[in-house]
């Protein structure tokens, strides 16, 4: 059985084990058409390997670095989730693109109806890790509150159609599936 430096045989396996587990989940992730499930997918079972290793006894230097390695790639599959699914949302409120004056082009409309497409897509998408639902759907709240704030606050809106408080409730559903 292999081993690696102060880390104990089982753990030692393990560590060995997860790069390709973590290999063949990239592999399968390739499948998802939607890049947002895409990496949720990644997401959900990146998170699901590092906490199982979070509860491995962390005595070993080695595997302090490995659990932590492991903890930067959720990270990244996260902030790469909320840029492919949610971020563009805001490129909508905040297009330079000049319009031909025979288009009618309203930000807001337009980011309320794709904002409305998102979220009935991703409502009954799965996160089974309480905290991970939490700690997503507060991120995706910050991104779309404070970019749809800003644009109603630069544009002088003073009744707008969908308050951010409303928006800020709907997305509490999120991953409900």
């Amino acid at each position: 059985m292999p081993h690696i430096e102060d880390v104990f045989p089982l753990n030692s396996m393990i560590m060995e084990m997860t790069p390709f587990l973590q290999e063949k989940l990239a592999k399968e992730s390739e499948s998802f058409l939607n890049q947002g499930l895409r990496f949720l997918f990644l997401l959900n079972n990146s998170y699901f390997i590092w906490e199982g290793l979070s509860t491995i006894n962390h005595s070993s230097s080695s595997l302090k670095v490995y659990v932590a390695a492991l903890s930067d790639k959720v990270k990244e599959y996260k902030e790469s989730y909320l840029q492919v699914s949610w971020a563009p949302l805001l490129k909508l409120l905040f297009n330079t693109k000049p319009v031909p004056f025979w288009k009618n082009y309203n930000p807001q409309t337009m980011f309320e109806s794709e904002l409305r497409k998102t979220y009935n897509t991703q409502m009954l998408w799965k996160v089974p890790n309480y905290e991970l639902t939490i700690s997503l759907r507060k991120a995706i709240t910050e991104i779309i509150r404070s970019g749809y704030t800003k644009y109603i606050n630069d544009n002088n809106i003073t009744t707008p159609r969908v308050t951010p408080q409303e928006l800020e409730e709907m997305l509490q559903d999120l991953f409900e599936g």
